[in-house]
């Protein structure tokens, strides 16, 4: 059987950690709004430095292990800390209270049996597979479509180190005491399971920044940096689709226009932030009002299109009443009284269009005409109060 030479595997390990290093530093100078490969990057350099420490062993003598063990057990928890920025879930804000206690163990415990390396496998090597089992549940914690494949693959290679880890506790808690654990087979299994951790980590951090980065950029592609809703672009794709399975399945669709009555007065008196919170209550309500099916989107400015899979015609009369009753329910602006309404006009497939230019030209010119009856209405009271 090959004997293992120690250094030489902690110096490919920590070769591998260099090139983690770099790997992570260009994606945090790439994507610094990106939280997450900042952490990661620390996590690397502690992960390097830490088996270093292994190739310096014959300098450092006693304080290999405490340096080693404390810098590695630190990585693993940075690696943590990492992936809940990067998961967007601040509701772990006590974490620091739980790691605090793990790392003064593992710095105590590899201090006190720095020259036993039978024991301090035994104590050391639970806490840190629990670390890692930790990071591989992280990981699988909602996760829902391409996403599960990439972090499923990381949380199996991380799963895999952890129970290396155990099983070296196990055999070191069943070895006899003074045993030479250093000689046994399962050494260079860890360090293999390590090693492949290290990489799958490399490669699997990298593959969510970038896919993180591409779905925002895909979302930036298709839906209103304001709202949120979807943009012209998203409407035409989602239009084509309804229509296709309007006409398959000889239902009903509305398309529904709406428009700011008084929105520019708004601006001019109160400032476009009073009218950014307009636009984005309006978009509000009318998600509220509408189901997962429905799609709202903001063409631009102040005008909202709506399209309503309702199937049958009662229930497209049914659904555009529940979107003016919301949006009529308050005051859309919450502050001095300001005249601020929405004109909507709809337009029905198949009765006004058989696709969706059509169907926004009909909706279009029925809003206007609402549009031009409210602003008729209003000037009649006008009046009226002033007789």
């Amino acid at each position: 059987m090959y004997e293992l030479h120690y250094p030489t595997l902690s110096l490919i390990v920590a070769v591998v950690n260099g090139v983690a290093i770099l790997v992570m530093l260009a994606l945090w100078h790439i994507n610094r709004d990106v939280p997450g490969p900042g952490v990661w990057t620390v996590a690397a350099i502690c992960s390097g430095l830490g088996f270093v420490a292994v190739i310096l062993h014959p300098t450092l003598g006693a304080l290999t292990s405490p340096i080693n063990n404390t810098l590695l057990v630190g990585a693993a928890l940075l690696h943590i800390e990492g992936l809940l920025r990067f998961k967007h879930m601040p509701q772990a804000r006590g974490r620091w209270g739980w790691w605090a206690p793990v790392m003064v163990w593992v710095v105590v415990a590899s201090s006190v049996y720095a020259t036993d390396a039978r024991t301090r496998y035994g104590v050391l090597d639970p806490v840190v597979a629990v670390v890692l089992l930790s990071t591989a549940l992280l990981l699988l914690k909602r996760t829902e479509g391409r996403w599960q494949v990439l972090y499923g693959t990381c949380a199996v290679f991380v799963g895999l180190a952890a129970l290396g880890l155990l099983l070296r506790a196990t055999l070191s808690w069943l070895a006899p005491p003074g045993a030479a654990m250093q000689d046994h087979p399962v050494m260079g299994l860890v360090f293999l399971l390590l090693l492949t951790h290290n990489l799958a980590w490399i490669c699997g951090m990298s593959l969510a920044v970038n896919l993180s980065v591409q779905e925002r950029l895909q979302q930036m592609a298709l839906n209103d940096p304001l709202t949120g809703l979807a943009n012209r672009r998203q409407l035409d794709s989602f239009a084509a689709q309804a229509l296709r399975r309007a006409q398959r399945r000889g239902e009903h669709m509305a398309v529904v226009v709406l428009d700011l009555d008084g929105f520019k007065s708004l601006n001019d008196r109160h400032g476009h932030a009073a009218g950014d919170g307009v636009l984005r209550e309006v978009a509000q309500r009318a998600c509220q009002a509408t189901r997962d099916t429905d799609l709202v989107a903001r063409l631009g400015g102040d005008e909202f299109v709506v399209l309503l899979e309702a199937g049958s015609e009662d229930a497209v009369l049914a659904a555009v009443a529940r979107l003016r009753s919301a949006l009529d329910a308050s005051p859309l602006f919450d502050g001095p009284p300001t005249p601020v309404g929405v004109s909507m006009g709809v337009a029905c497939y198949p009765a006004d269009g058989d696709n969706l230019v059509a169907l926004l030209r009909e909706a279009d010119g029925r809003m206007y005409g609402q549009k031009r009856e409210r602003a008729s209405t209003r000037s009649m009271d006008s009046v009226q109060e002033q007789d």
